[in-house]
């Protein structure tokens, strides 16, 4: 007779319980269960291999009086290379991809590093000689013909920028073809600059591409090791598998390469940040930064072996997997930039000479040739919705609406934190963004890096300028400091009209989050999201529990359910007490 009310008080004890609990539990349980599957390694992936050992060929025995001659001995062979290299981002600089037979000048709608402005190095079109000693041609610095793959001389290819394995001679390249120092380094160097003293020993050594190799552009990219990219820099060369466990040599790691993930065929390397969609699945990545996707290894289930999976798996057609396991970026050695103020250079030292100011843990915080600086590690990606589609913004373009103010003293202040710097910055109009909302099906939540610029523009419509910075001339920004005249000659380069006075604006850019996998023990928790205070505290549309809600609402519900549970409570009591009472007077 009493095991009704009993077992209906018990049910509800336990589904209170159950309502409450902490939602950490369900992402530790992710991290313990045992998998469907051997876990990625490098025996188990398939790394790019060769079937040619190049120390053995004739033709690269050498010597070598120069890097064209390198080539040449390569194209003996590999003599499609430069056609099939010709129509690739990686020559033309361009997105689309130009074709060798009609490549596209002048079309508004193209992107690529060509073409836009971001807030580091401003824009390519007005430092052409400087910025294309990394270009994997290798010549003709400062001729625009040359990514025109149809234009007399015709551009060769660098066989050794992307295959000499150390990528060393990328590096060494890049300073003999004459780049100022200040493009890469915010300090003045010490010593000599980096050479390949000997082009045979660096042909013969050539192979597949290595995280070396591409990280030599990659992780250097827009003025120094990561200084753009918070998830790329050289800690990825040899990581631990904290940092990366798809980078990290097993056992700990997958031992994965670049190439792993961006696959190339006919030299064309899959992934891009201006194409893909989040909920492009399976071949596309989170967001285009690679190409494939997190569910072409891991399916669109990835949790379904562990505990709690089914709820994690529930989160997929919303959210990007980076969000949950890249935690936070630049989490090795390596620091990251995130406020670049051009307003603030030209600031010289007791001698009369460039100098930088540093702060007490050795970072730099101000540099004559590029202003105040910030930098920091271990900081937490910034989420937003993403459908994967780039807004960019190019030399010329006004800036969006809200119109951006002149820069406040201290908003530039290299000494500020990463709060300091958003809080400054929250109104900057952005230059570089993704599309996406909680109504789209094709967005997901998903990272990015946040960059806050100050950056020149023409004082009377308020367009970006592109900046000429180094050269020989008496207009290059860095020999004088003279920002009329720098902008003048840069947006004439760059077929621009200028009004002939300069202003500056504070604008921000996203950058995508793709590289930077932690393992699964150090993925977000549950909380880190569903709190009014976490990580989405911000981030506008959708419903997330425990982030939403009407407090009224929760309120009565809560008494409800405690009127209930208190009422089914007394009610067992009295069912007790009666029975006990009852039970007695029979006996009597």
């Amino acid at each position: 007779m009493m095991a009704g009310p009993w077992l209906r008080c018990l049910t509800l004890i336990i589904g209170l319980a159950g309502a409450t609990a902490s939602p950490t539990a369900a992402q530790t349980s992710a991290s313990e269960g045992p998998p469907d599957a051997p876990p990625l390694s490098a025996t188990s992936v398939s790394l790019p291999t060769s079937t040619a050992d190049h120390s053995r060929f004739e033709a690269l025995a050498g010597p070598f009086k120069n890097a064209e001659e390198v080539n040449q001995a390569c194209l003996s062979c590999h003599n499609t290379g430069p056609e099939q290299l010709h129509g690739t981002i990686h020559f033309t600089w361009t997105w689309p991809p130009a074709s060798a037979e009609a490549p596209a000048e002048g079309d508004a709608g193209l992107l690529g590093m060509r073409h836009l402005a971001n807030g580091f190095l401003l824009s390519t079109p007005s430092n052409l000689d400087a910025c294309t000693s990394c270009h994997i041609s290798g010549t003709r610095f400062d001729d625009p013909a040359m990514f025109d793959a149809s234009s007399e001389p015709v551009a060769p290819v660098d066989c050794l920028s992307c295959h000499e394995p150390t990528g060393q001679w990328s590096i060494a390249n890049f300073h003999e073809g004459g780049a100022a120092c200040s493009m890469c380094h915010d300090e003045r160097p010490r010593g000599d600059t980096p050479e390949v003293k000997d082009l045979a020993i660096a042909a013969r050594s050539v192979g597949p591409s290595t995280r070396a190799s591409c990280g030599s552009c990659h992780f250097n990219a827009d003025g120094g090791g990561g200084v753009k990219h918070g998830d790329l820099n050289a800690d990825l060369i040899d990581p631990a598998a904290t940092l990366d466990v798809h980078m990290a040599a097993a056992p700990d790691g997958a031992g994965f390469t670049c190439s792993t993930c961006h696959t190339t065929r006919d030299h064309a390397i899959a992934g891009s940040r201006y194409e893909g969609a989040p909920s492009a699945a399976p071949d596309r990545p989170a967001l285009a930064g690679a190409a494939a996707s997190c569910q072409g290894c891991h399916s669109a289930t990835p949790h379904k072996a562990v505990a709690s999976g089914a709820r994690l798996d529930r989160h997929i057609d919303r959210v990007a997997c980076e969000t949950c396991h890249i935690p936070a970026l630049a989490r090795g050695e390596t620091s990251t930039r995130i406020l670049w103020d051009w307003s603030s250079i030209g600031k010289l030292g007791r001698d009369r000479k460039p100098m930088v100011d540093k702060d007490k843990t050795g970072q730099i915080t101000y540099s004559t040739e590029k202003g105040n600086l910030a930098a920091a590690n271990d900081i937490r990606p910034t989420l937003i919705w993403s459908n994967g589609q780039l807004d960019p913004h190019r030399p010329g373009d006004a800036l969006p609406e809200p119109a951006a103010t002149e820069a406040e003293a201290d908003a530039g202040d290299g000494g500020m934190d990463l709060d300091a710097i958003e809080r400054a910055f929250a109104n900057a109009p952005w230059i570089a963004s993704y599309a996406g909302d909680a109504s789209d099906a094709q967005s997901r939540i998903a990272p990015v890096k946040v960059m806050h610029s100050v950056i020149p523009v023409d004082a009377e419509n308020r367009h970006i300028a592109s900046v000429k910075f180094s050269g020989r001339s008496g207009d290059a920004l860095w020999n004088r400091f003279d920002w009329e005249k720098a902008v003048g000659a840069g947006m004439e380069a760059a077929d621009l009209p200028f009004s002939g006075d300069v202003a500056f604006a504070q604008v921000r850019q996203m950058i995508p989050v793709n590289h930077m996998v932690a393992p699964a023990e150090q993925a977000l928790a549950c909380e880190a999201c569903h709190a009014s205070d976490g990580l989405l505290a911000d981030l506008p549309g959708g419903f997330v529990p425990r982030r939403d809600g009407f407090s009224m609402l929760d309120w009565a519900g809560l008494t409800i359910l405690a009127a209930t549970l208190a009422a089914s409570l007394i009610h067992a009591m009295l069912r007790v007490g009666f029975g006990l009472f009852y039970r007695r007077r029979r006996h009597d």
